[in-house]
């Protein structure tokens, strides 16, 4: 039978997409190198646009991590074009087992290398949650967390908890609700934040455990920023059953390109880890061989590697936090790697379009951040401070600064 050409196909209808799918948020990052692209013609000769949008570290992997991959590459007898093992490559996990026991206080725990920390994400999704089940998110939150959740589940599956003044989340409020609400079952913390920029403390995240064991629910902690918390020390570790922690090597390592990252799960939660090695079969199959090579190699650098160049993000920080000053709010610089600043009321008293301002700053004043409708928080940006070298995160700042003072006073 003929093939449909031409002016056939172009009428043909077709079956409609995922209503799923359809409601979920638009990649904002996406969204914001696309508007980049569009204008850095016009900003070309003088310096380009820079972003503070995505959230990256403008240094390179530890070298060890490209030697280890350049070896592997020129071995001929290496395994690297195979399939590994579902969970990761077995010495790599030995190595972040001893990791977690030692710098996380999780002793007695599988270790899953996943194609990022967003892919461990969706392996708890996958696993942990039922159609009727819920989950809690507290706004500000992390856009592809949501993204996971609306993409997977009916609409009524997500809930979205308040943070209090200073982007915590609110543990009074979700006391009440896991106490008005059976249907919870997990319950997503970012800590240190994103897009918050919070370092959570101990007795905060006690109590949140406290409750989530209490209600009977799973609380999925990401990790990803661990190291990112200057001026203290992360501990923000638990070993309980119910309890599920994401890592990542995008950030502290600089790997973000070879997509590795991974989940620690308690043997003490029987069966979790075989049900998750179904989701974990089905999506990567495994992660590739040769991101896990740089992992390995990485880890070798070592955290005192790690944080003497989370050290050179201070100056950036202290900038970013001096452009905003002008604004009526501002949450974060306490952990990871971002700040929010809350734009000013417009007209009538109306919440500003934080996206038509967003835009606004990469075209007239050549600086991209995130418009924090993307994280739950209409009205407000977000201002990542890690994916620009000190010098460069200065003259960004001015140009922050620049943008909010004109725009804001000739609303």
């Amino acid at each position: 039978m003929p093939s449909t050409t031409g002016a056939a196909a172009k009428t043909q209808v077709l079956p409609s997409f995922s209503r799923n799918v359809e409601r979920t948020l638009d990649p904002c990052v996406v969204l914001m190198k696309d508007l980049v692209g569009q204008y850095a013609d016009s900003w070309k000769d003088k310096g380009g646009i820079y972003s503070l949008a995505q959230g990256v570290v403008y240094w390179k992997p530890p070298e060890q991590a490209t030697v280890a991959m350049k070896e592997a590459l020129d071995d001929i007898d290496s395994s690297l074009h195979l399939y590994g093992p579902d969970e990761g490559l077995e010495s790599l996990r030995e190595e972040l087992c001893k990791k977690v026991a030692k710098e996380n206080g999780l002793d007695d725990h599988h270790v899953m290398v996943t194609v990022g920390a967003n892919q461990a994400y969706v392996n708890c999704v996958l696993t942990l949650m039922h159609d009727t089940d819920k989950c809690v998110v507290f706004a500000p939150y992390y856009f592809n967390h949501v993204m996971a959740l609306q993409m997977t589940l009916p609409e009524s599956s997500m809930v979205v908890g308040p943070s209090t003044d200073n982007g915590t989340p609110d543990a009074v409020w979700l006391e009440r609700a896991l106490q008005n609400d059976p249907c919870i079952k997990v319950v997503t913390i970012v800590n240190p934040g994103n897009p918050t920029g919070t370092h959570l403390s101990r007795g905060l995240l006690q109590k949140i455990v406290d409750l989530c064991r209490q209600y009977n629910a799973w609380l999925v902690l990401d990790c990803t920023y661990e190291y990112f918390v200057p001026n203290s020390e992360f501990d923000g570790c638990f070993s309980d059953p119910h309890v599920l922690h994401i890592f990542s090597f995008s950030k502290a390592y600089a790997l973000a390109g070879y997509r590795c990252g991974y989940l620690v799960i308690p043997k003490s939660a029987m069966g979790l880890y075989e049900q998750m090695m179904k989701v974990q079969d089905t999506i990567p199959i495994a992660p590739p061989r040769i991101s896990q090579v740089a992992a390995l190699a990485s880890l070798s650098a070592g955290k005192e590697w790690v944080q003497s160049r989370v050290a050179t993000l201070n100056t950036g920080r202290q900038a970013i936090l001096e452009a905003l000053r002008p604004l009526e709010k501002i949450i974060g610089g306490s952990g990871a790697m971002y700040v929010m600043g809350k734009l000013p009321l417009g007209e009538n008293d109306k919440i500003m379009d934080d996206q038509e301002f967003a835009s606004l700053l990469v075209k007239d004043f050549g600086v991209a951040v995130i418009p924090g409708s993307f994280c739950g928080f209409p009205g407000w940006i977000r201002v990542c401070y890690a994916n620009l070298p000190p010098e460069q995160c200065l003259r960004a700042a001015e140009r922050l600064a620049d943008g909010l003072r004109t725009l804001i006073d000739g609303q």
